[in-house]
Order: structure tokens, then sequence, then C-alpha cells
């Protein structure tokens, strides 16, 4: 003859006649386990998670505990993540910091890992061209004042002659070569 033995709870040790919940190999009254935070019994039939540390958690708590937190939006992360400069983030909040592109494959940070899109990058260092607002990468750059030309876009606002090697004066934000600067100002 078979006889089922009835389960004893692990917190009580009194027999578990109805729902048993079964965690940590042991048999509990599900009023008699509670998540390891905010303290909630699993009676409601929510689910018991057990955490890395061995502990008892409601599925929100151990995600808000153990699982990576995106660096934009401070959640929880649930499935992919993109680590860069020593930050996690949820892939589709890895953004430039100015125009909220979404960062794939190239990137750019400063110094304390705020990332970028290469335009914004330079606009941000300082190494973007004024004229054709692209970033001065390598090669030769002409700087007046705080603005910054590749060699080729130097030139005159009124003639349109390439000022690079020759002399130019300046008026207001703006250059001339010496002649249409003598032309337009005396």
């Amino acid at each position: 003859m078979f006889t089922q033995s009835i389960p004893e709870c692990y917190s009580c040790k009194q027999p578990i006649t109805e729902i048993c919940l079964t965690a940590f190999g042991l048999q509990w009254h599900p009023h008699h386990i509670g998540c390891n935070v905010c303290g909630k019994d699993f009676s409601d039939g929510s689910r018991c998670e057990e955490g890395p540390d061995g502990f008892a958690y409601c599925s929100k708590d151990l995600l808000d505990k153990f699982a990576p937190k995106c660096q934009k939006c401070k959640q929880a992360i649930i499935g992919q993540t993109t680590n860069a400069v020593g930050k996690t983030y949820h892939p589709e909040h890895f953004q430039c910091e100015t125009c909220n592109m979404v960062l794939t494959g190239n990137f750019y940070h400063t110094d304390d890992g705020t990332p970028f899109c290469e335009k914004h990058y330079y606009e941000k260092i300082g190494f973007l061209c004024r004229h054709c607002d692209k970033p001065i990468i390598s090669g030769k750059c002409i700087t007046v004042g705080t603005t910054r030309f590749h060699p080729e876009h130097f030139f005159c606002q009124f003639c349109k002659s390439n000022l690079s090697g020759v002399g130019y004066k300046k008026q207001g934000d703006k250059c001339y070569c010496n002649e249409c600067f003598l032309k337009l100002y005396g």
C-alpha cells in the first residue's frame, strides 16, 4: 500500500495541507517565507526568487538589488546591455549626450565618460571647422581666436579667396584678405 507523506513547513514545522511552496529545496507555507527586502510573503501566488546571496526575493526587489542599472534611466536592465567606459546602459539609451542619437560602433567620450557622436564630440572639444561643420581630425588647422578652420575652408568673406598662408584682417568675427578689407573698411 502506498502512503503519501504530507510535507512539513520548514518555518513552523506544521503540516502543509493546502498550497505548498518549494524554495531552496525546502517546503514552506506561502505566508512563512517572504522577500528579504520588502517582507512581502508569497501567499498571493507571486513568484519567489532566490537571489545570488541565497535569500528569497520578490521579482521586483530581485531586479532592484541585483540587476545592472542603466546609467541613463537608472532602471534595472533585463536582457542585452551596452557596456562602455565603465558604465552600463540599455542599448537604446547609449546615446550622444547632445543629439540623443543611439550610438553603435564607434563613439567618442569626454574624460568623465560622457558619450558623444563624432560631430558633437569634436564640437565639445572645439575642433569643428566653422565653414563645413566637420571635425578637424588630423592635418593642419587654422585657428583664429577660438574659431577653427580646415586650411581649404579659410577664405575671405568677400571675394572668397583662400587666406591660408597669406595676410588677412578681421572685422568682428569675419576674416578678409588685405585687399578686400581696404575696399570695405578703408
